[in-house]
């Protein structure tokens, strides 16, 4: 009889490289304020750009070694044009924050940084932003250390001159709140959303008499996300106490 010998199939482990190790497959930061902890020993090294050439992060050709440990990257892309604060709090020494503007553009001057020897905050403060522009955070370090521990907050600081219009016509009360979130505008607003400081979005319901249940929300710092019947998408924060 011939014999019949199974066939096993084998899956290579790392064939696709884990989100935010490449910049074609970022972290994408959906809406603001957004925060997290990890660490770049989950990513890899795959940028480190030539070190004859400065790039006006640091004294010199420094800024280039800030890219030279192992990388992460996030991408932002505003709805509207306005300024965002980036901050990697209480960071270790020899670690930096690179915001570019292309996936090509790593490694060459950077549209905004922060990097430093020394331990303390990493903030690009109030950068501007415009609406629809893709931006792409990367977070690193020098070769030693290799890989570093962090926690990234960005958070809008202004806005553009039309969503701010926007807003004032809109009010959410009470704030802070227990149970029900009242919404009160004069603009037809299609749907909303609740966003959690860690970027994750919620389910919420826009009931009749324009107020939302909140009430099974853990105590904590939220962002409303509505949008128009003309597409245009708006955001309040609010507090939601213990019941």
């Amino acid at each position: 009889m011939r014999k019949l010998y199974p066939l096993f199939l084998f899956i290579t482990v790392g064939m696709y490289a884990q989100t935010g190790t490449l910049c074609t497959d970022p972290i994408v930061i959906a809406t603001l304020p957004y925060s997290t902890s990890d660490n770049t020993a989950n990513y890899a090294d795959n940028y480190d750009p030539p070190t004859a050439t400065p790039i006006a992060c640091g004294a010199g050709t420094a800024g280039n070694y800030y890219l030279g440990g192992n990388d992460v990257i996030y991408s932002y892309t505003p709805t509207v044009s306005g300024t965002i604060t980036l901050q990697l709090p209480s960071a270790v020494g020899w670690s930096g924050l690179f915001v570019f503007t292309s996936c090509a553009g790593i490694g060459a001057a950077p549209y905004a940084c922060s990097c430093s020897s020394a331990a303390g905050n990493r903030t690009i403060s109030d950068m501007a932003v415009t609406a629809g522009e893709t931006y792409y955070i990367v977070i690193s370090s020098w070769p030693s250390p290799q890989t570093i521990a962090y926690t990234l907050n960005v958070t809008q600081t202004s806005l553009g001159s039309d969503e701010i219009i926007q807003l004032q016509s809109v009010a959410l009360y009470p704030n802070p709140v227990r149970q029900k979130l009242f919404l009160e505008t004069d603009m037809p607003i299609k749907n909303v959303s609740i966003i959690a400081v860690n970027g994750q979005r919620l389910t919420a319901q826009l009931l009749d008499n324009h107020s939302i249940n909140v009430e099974g929300l853990a105590a904590g710092f939220y962002v409303l996300e509505m949008t128009t019947e003309e597409g245009f998408t708006l955001h309040k924060n609010f507090i939601k106490v213990a019941n």
